[in-house]
């Protein structure tokens, strides 16, 4: 592996983030708290459960390829993949990759659900995917089915059941979007460890996340300016610093009270 890259690097290429965004980022890195704990989560859990330098990563659900970059810089020669229903985010994506002259990944619309690619990957990462998905443990089952044997899974859900946000009722906007999007069952951290058992893994570690006044209090304050407004983007620029000293905070796991959960999980 090569020296941990920059995580969220391509928002220096966007031309519709602006020059404000852009400084933000040179000087702090990802402004929003919940991209930098996932991030930090990945790095803690998955990256020294690998034995191998992988050949081939998926990365299920990958929105706006956050990850799917920075894994495609961590491993030079591997080859990575990253699917996500949404079309027009797939063509942003493949434009983002050509921008940063990145020819090690690529990006294609694909659905969990449907997913059939038995035994291809080495790793397989889905961050805050799987609690949009009705279907969770079939899309869970076509994950396991798609890693190769001794293949490495990381998944991160929010535990929607235990995850009274924070402020919600200040929320507005992203409070309704949550209510709408998170459409799977309703799990605890231990049940949704149980699901990712069930679909054949190995569960090799499961962690809790998200702190309810470290990681969990960041969120929310970052969601708070939730529409894409000139004024909420300074907002969002903002809140971004408390939102980071948080979620420093977060990783020092004195908030022992958590809504979220990363599994690590191996084919055998």
């Amino acid at each position: 592996m090569t020296p941990v890259p920059r995580f969220g690097e391509q928002r220096l290429v966007r031309p519709e983030i602006g020059s404000a965004a852009r400084l933000h980022f040179q000087l702090f890195g990802v402004a929003d708290p919940a991209h930098y704990l996932h991030n930090r989560v990945l790095r803690r859990l998955l990256l020294p459960a690998l034995a191998a330098a992988p050949t081939r990563i998926l990365d299920a659900g990958c929105g706006r390829a956050d990850h799917s970059i920075f894994l495609a810089r961590c491993f030079p020669q591997a080859q990575v993949l990253g699917i996500d229903i949404d079309a027009p985010m797939i063509a942003r994506n493949t434009d983002t990759a050509r921008r940063l002259g990145l020819g090690n990944v690529e990006f294609a619309v694909g659905d969990l659900t449907t997913l059939d690619a038995p035994e291809t990957y080495d790793v397989i990462v889905s961050i805050d995917v799987l609690e949009h998905i009705t279907e969770q443990q079939k899309a869970l089952t076509n994950l396991a089915r798609a890693l190769k044997p001794g293949g490495t899974s990381f998944y991160h859900i929010p535990t929607v059941r235990e995850r009274p946000v924070p402020f919600s009722r200040f929320l507005g906007d992203f409070h309704a979007w949550g209510e709408e999007e998170h459409v799977a069952d309703d799990l605890s951290a231990d049940e949704f460890t149980a699901r990712v058992a069930a679909s054949g893994l190995e569960v090799l570690k499961s962690e809790r996340t998200f702190g309810y006044w470290t990681g969990e209090l960041a969120t929310s304050l970052f969601a708070m300016p939730y529409k894409n407004t000139p004024l909420n983007v300074v907002a969002q620029l903002v809140l971004a610093v408390p939102g980071r000293a948080l979620a420093m905070v977060d990783e020092l796991g004195f908030d022992r009270t958590r809504y979220a959960v990363g599994v690590l999980g191996r084919k055998r």
